[in-house]
């Protein structure tokens, strides 16, 4: 029998010995497939990447709602009345007033980005007829415009719900590329550990299959030996017994590799491309030697700076923080100053009297709205009010509950960042030392693969000179077989472990079964509100 160096080829059994063995079951087209083509197509088709990134997109429209509350608000209404009432005197005939009214009203508001202020500025006018003997313009034409300015002094100055809403939602839509980015991290090591897996699963049923075939070269030779009266039946019978046990492994190696190469496919193919199940995968690439045990330390302080589940803790605790800052500052007395300033102007037919009241009507003297309208930005009736106003509950109120809540809510989200830390750092840790272990252990399965090899040749030529026995040989293939296998177990456990070293230096390792959630606040609309001044109530306007 020909030596197989095991020591730097293990996985190369698999390209010699077990093509063959399932091209039986494998479809036509084979693809040779290289792990950076494999992460490659992940990037480029995994649908579960798609659905992360269309949640960051989801984010990033947050952002665009929550600036909404700054945006200008523009508003305008027209509109017709009629007011017919009864007549309260006798000067007034008995059909009653009849008033109809042509009105228009058009502003824009909008809350400042800055300081909580809001300011307005809008334009009315009016055309009222009215059939009431004592009025002084019929038709009576006015026009106005007024300014307005709210600005808090204390509460919502330094941050209002509007901010806190922006400022939150960018946070968050940072932490949803955080999460992303870890995703792919997760997704790419997901990828490469499927990839060997692959490698090291057809590897296995190279070795299965070349397991197989020695059993069959005994039981052929058990055979003729049982013909020639050589050996007694028995060793027939124990022969063909270890063929068939190895027969069923060889099956069940294919199975595990047919399940590996779906698990693979799974990860990289493109959701639209149904035909990509029937292609058969060949991973062609060559597992990475054991190098030198990696520097824990440095990948242990590298993560604390870089590692993207802590980066989501930190705005996670960032955003805490804005909700104290914002509630301790609504516990504050709500005092603000109010500015109106609005110009008018009045036109239309005015009825000239003479006389003692109600005067006799000896003529009419048009004033056009234009006239009005210059009137209005001439400032000759102008009406101002400047004022501050002050709220503040008596008692108790549910900012001071809800500002205890979320200083709780702070310490709480610092705690988690210090648990994650150290987790991160213990994780590190663990998988540094496993690095390091399975790399001896690589070592160690090859010289065992090495003395399992010679111990078999040595069996086999005793056995054909008729100095072993069946049992013996068996036995020797037995440890041959467990030993090739556990070569394969042990190399695709360090690079396991290699892989989740990087992994874990960006990201966390996602638990069996689990997947990647995305979190984010629901945006609250919030229009400008209008200033409309601070005037005495009861007092003209």
């Amino acid at each position: 029998m020909t030596r197989v160096d095991l020591f730097s080829a293990a996985f190369a059994i698999a390209a010699l010995t077990a093509a063959p063995a399932v091209a039986q079951q494998a479809p036509a087209e084979t693809v040779a497939l290289t792990l950076a083509d494999a992460v490659q197509r992940t990037l480029a088709h995994n649908s579960d990447l798609s659905i992360v990134r269309l949640e960051t997109d989801v984010e990033a429209a947050r952002v665009g709602e929550s600036r909404g509350a700054y945006a200008p608000v523009f508003s305008t209404a027209a509109g017709r009345t009629r007011n017919v009432t009864p007549p309260s005197s006798a000067l007034l005939g008995d059909t009653g007033v009849d008033v109809h009214d042509w009105f228009s009203s058009t502003g824009v508001r909008q809350r400042v980005p800055w300081g909580g202020g809001v300011w307005s500025v809008s334009w009315d006018t009016a055309r009222t007829t009215s059939t009431n003997p004592f009025v002084s313009f019929d038709p009576n034409l006015q026009s106005g415009i007024q300014a307005a300015f709210s600005q808090p002094l204390l509460k919502d100055r330094p941050i209002d719900a509007a901010r806190r809403q922006y400022v939150v939602a960018k946070r968050n839509r940072d932490s949803s590329e955080l999460e992303f980015r870890q995703a792919v991290v997760q997704t790419v090591a997901a990828v490469k550990q499927a990839y060997w897996t692959l490698k090291a699963a057809i590897a296995n049923v190279g070795v299965q299959q070349r397991s197989l075939e020695l059993a069959d070269e005994l039981a052929r030779q058990n055979r003729i030996r049982v013909d020639a009266g050589q050996i007694p039946p028995l060793d027939l019978v124990q022969a063909e017994a270890e063929v068939a046990q190895r027969r069923e492994n060889l099956i069940q190696a294919r199975a595990t590799a047919g399940d590996a190469e779906d698990r693979l496919r799974r990860l990289i193919m493109d959701p639209s491309d149904t035909a990509f199940w029937r292609v058969s995968l060949d991973p062609i690439d060559t597992p990475p030697e054991p190098g030198m045990a990696p520097d824990a330390d440095a990948a242990v302080a590298a993560a604390l700076n870089e590692r993207y589940d802590l980066a989501r803790a930190a705005n996670d605790l960032e955003n805490a923080k804005t909700e104290v800052a914002f509630l301790g500052n609504q516990r504050l007395p709500d005092v603000r100053i109010e500015a109106l300033y609005r110009g008018n102007g009045l036109g239309g037919t005015e009825i000239v009297r003479t006389g003692p009241f109600p005067g006799i009507v000896t003529g009419t003297r048009d004033t056009s709205f234009g006239s009005a309208l210059g009137q209005t930005f001439a400032g000759d009736y102008p009406t101002w009010s400047l004022g501050v106003t002050v709220s503040y509950p008596i008692g108790r109120s549910s900012e001071e509950a809800g500002f205890a809540r979320a200083g709780i809510e702070r310490d709480q989200a610092a705690r988690r960042l210090a648990s994650l830390q150290l987790d991160a750092a213990e994780a590190i840790r663990r998988a540094a030392r496993q690095v390091r272990s399975t790399g001896e252990r690589v070592d160690a399965a090859r010289a065992s693969a090495a003395l399992a090899e010679r111990r078999f040749n040595d069996e086999q030529r005793r056995y054909d000179v008729g100095l072993s026995t069946t049992f013996l040989v068996t036995q020797a293939q037995r440890d041959l077989l467990q030993a090739q296998v556990g070569l394969l177990q042990t190399m695709l456990d360090h690079q396991s472990a290699a892989i989740s070293f990087e992994t874990l230096q960006q990201a966390p390792a996602v638990a069996s079964g689990g997947s990647i959630t995305m979190r984010g606040a629901d945006v609250m609309l919030m229009p400008p509100p209008a200033p409309r001044g601070l005037f005495r109530a009861g007092a003209g306007q």
